[in-house]
């Protein structure tokens, strides 16, 4: 009888499997009897983000956010973005970011990446300037601030897509800010 293929294949991966599991050492009582504990994660470092705007713009008229965020520990940050989601139907103008800044458009907005470590208690700044459509809606929504990573050791030089591909925990420290558009 012709067996296929894949059923053979099947067999020979399964058989050594099975094997090793006879030969497992058992785990101990005391592993088994303790439920997993549920772990919170907590962030590398905290921020502490302000974010300012004007209150009032005309449609087609340009907003200039301007984002600080100061590193409340407890550990120095040293792989963070600062940046977020601009207002719909906006376009960037311009960026002021401190020397050796990088900033890309991602999913969840446009981000900006700076080599410099930031230890507890020191900030860093940044500006992005944006110019609304003319067909703008009432109000211009913003939701800015910092996207921290917990890079481990090694990963320091990859990009944030890739971290983002591998699991690599970040946490979210922003604010919502809105300004209204006269007509």
């Amino acid at each position: 009888m012709r067996h296929p293929i894949s059923k053979i294949a099947a067999i020979a991966l399964v058989t050594p499997l099975a094997g090793g599991m006879l030969l497992a050492a058992p785990s101990s009582a005391a592993s088994a009897q303790a439920p997993a504990a549920a772990v919170k994660a907590e962030p590398y470092s905290t921020f502490a983000v302000t974010v300012s705007a004007p209150k009032k713009v005309k449609a087609g008229g340009k907003i200039t956010y301007k984002i600080k965020a100061v590193n409340k520990g407890p550990h120095p940050a040293d792989y963070f973005f600062m940046g977020g989601l601009l207002p719909k139907g906006s376009k960037v103008t311009a960026i002021y970011a401190p020397k050796n800044t990088q900033c890309d458009n991602y999913d969840d907005g446009l981000w900006c990446w700076n080599p410099k470590v930031v230890k507890v208690g020191e900030y860093e700044a940044m500006a992005i300037t944006v110019k609304l459509g003319k067909k703008s809606g009432r109000t211009a929504q913003a939701i800015l601030g910092v996207d921290a990573y917990d890079v481990p050791t090694g990963a320091e030089t990859l990009s944030r897509d890739e971290l983002e591909r591998m699991g690599i925990k970040s946490w979210y420290f922003v604010k919502k800010v809105k300004t209204s558009v006269a007509r």
